[in-house]
């Protein structure tokens, strides 16, 4: 029950960032989490309206974004006791850090505790790569340093940059319901951390004028939640 509460009140957030971008008004005491549909709500103008969320991040993408939080975690819990005079040695010091795909937080801590051995052998003025020969599960380390104090620290980068979404999420959900509700269904799907639509030229447009309305949908949304833009609306 935890997990479905946590779940309802993060579709939510999701939900009222959208339709504040929309333009909807919605009635925020009518909002309710029948699971199935994720929302029904009263919508000004329109009536009693059930929502279903679908993300279209891919699960690579997930993924890396899950790791790139975690790294930040792993690193300071590597460098916790790190001696006073290497931190202050390489204070300045950002590593910027690309590991191969399939990296797991295990792999990626054992690698980290390989770096912060090896600033222990480095001078002060060392910059460049941080291993002769990199270890397993590592793509490149490569020292920096620049006019800060807060080091050693890290920056994650990534050797193809962000993964696209998957639109293809859509007509599975459509797929996926064969009765409505009783209410008119829209469905939202919503980019959490993929590719930014802009730069994608996907033609989402298109993809959705060309499906909708669709199964129990009367109408569908395509939400990008990091520029708080609806990118696309059908009909």
């Amino acid at each position: 029950m935890v997990r479905d509460r946590s779940k309802s009140r993060e579709e939510r957030g999701i939900f009222e960032e959208f339709a504040a971008a929309a333009g909807l008004q919605i009635a925020p005491e009518s909002v309710t989490h029948p699971d199935p549909p994720d929302i029904l709500c009263e919508v000004a103008g329109i009536g009693r309206v059930a929502f279903e969320l679908v993300q279209l991040d891919g699960r690579e993408e997930l993924s890396r974004m899950s790791d790139l939080r975690d790294s930040g975690h792993l690193w300071a819990d590597v460098t916790r006791d790190l001696d006073s005079e290497v931190r202050q040695r390489h204070s300045n010091v950002q590593i910027n850090v690309c590991f191969q795909a399939g990296a797991d937080q295990r792999m990626r801590r054992k690698i980290f505790s390989q770096m912060v051995a090896r600033l222990n052998s480095l001078p002060a003025i060392f910059s460049g790569d941080l291993f002769e020969e990199n270890p397993s599960g590592l793509e490149l380390a490569q020292v920096r340093r620049f006019d800060i104090d807060s080091g050693p620290s890290i920056r994650e980068v990534s050797a193809s940059g962000p993964v696209g979404v998957d639109l293809t999420r859509i007509d599975t959900k459509v797929a996926h319901y064969k009765e409505g509700w009783g209410v008119r269904a829209e469905l939202l799907a919503y980019s959490r951390w993929g590719m930014p639509f802009s730069d994608q030229h996907t033609g989402v447009e298109e993809y959705l004028a060309g499906r909708f309305p669709a199964g129990v949908f009367s109408r569908a949304w395509i939400f990008e939640l990091t520029s708080r833009r609806v990118v696309a609306r059908a009909p």
